[in-house]
């Protein structure tokens, strides 16, 4: 697809901040770019208006599968974390997933995490406040320099391969996820490997560009 060039703007005159809909590795891509969002309750962030009242940005938003993505919550035994923050400024109630199995949790059926809510409100957004780069991460290794050179980003990045599959686990959980997050995966994978999107009017730069 046509790729509409930006001009780039040093990175003196910009911050950045990276947020996911979480387990799909953003956290090391976050701390290599310098994220202002990292241990921050903006760092899973329902929707980029909670950075509306802010300057001077670059946004970036990380979203994968969403099978593998739970799964590496509740390994890292985080989903009660991740819940608070995927709930942060949205004005709805996390509920409590403290000691919460992955099977207990599939058993509920519902996307306690509201992880659908987050990826429309960033993928959906085309009159953003900040200039906003929109990345895939299973496809992140083949355009890790686009997302570098969007944030000014003089240092090589590794992309690490995921180390498990939801494809491994028992055939009960990828039932529940499939029950739970099954149209949302096959959103996620209909949409682009990196996107960006440029504030229409008034914004950094101008006019928006579109990698697919």
């Amino acid at each position: 697809m046509f790729l509409k060039r930006i001009l780039m703007p040093g990175r003196d005159r910009f911050r950045c901040a990276m947020a996911s809909m979480g387990g799909v590795g953003s956290t090391a891509l976050a701390r290599h770019i310098g994220s202002i969002a990292d241990k921050t309750d903006r760092e899973h962030a329902y929707s980029p208006a909670v950075y509306d009242g802010h300057s001077g940005l670059r946004l970036g938003y990380m979203f994968g599968n969403p099978y593998n993505g739970v799964l590496s919550i509740f390994r890292r035994g985080y989903q009660q974390m991740h819940v608070v923050a995927m709930h942060a400024h949205s004005g709805t109630t996390p509920v409590r997933l403290r000691g919460v199995s992955i099977e207990e949790y599939l058993e509920r059926g519902v996307d306690e995490f509201f992880i659908e809510r987050q990826l429309d409100n960033w993928v959906g957004n085309a009159d953003p406040k900040h200039p906003t780069i929109l990345i895939r991460y299973e496809l992140l290794g083949d355009h890790v320099d686009e997302v570098l050179d969007f944030f000014a980003c003089r240092k090589a990045f590794v992309v690490r391969p995921r180390s498990s599959s939801w494809r491994d686990r028992p055939e009960p959980i990828r039932k529940g996820l499939e029950r739970i997050y099954g149209r949302l995966n096959e959103k996620i994978e209909a949409l682009p490997a990196v996107r960006i999107v440029m504030p229409r009017a008034g914004g950094e730069g101008g006019g928006d560009g579109v990698k697919g």
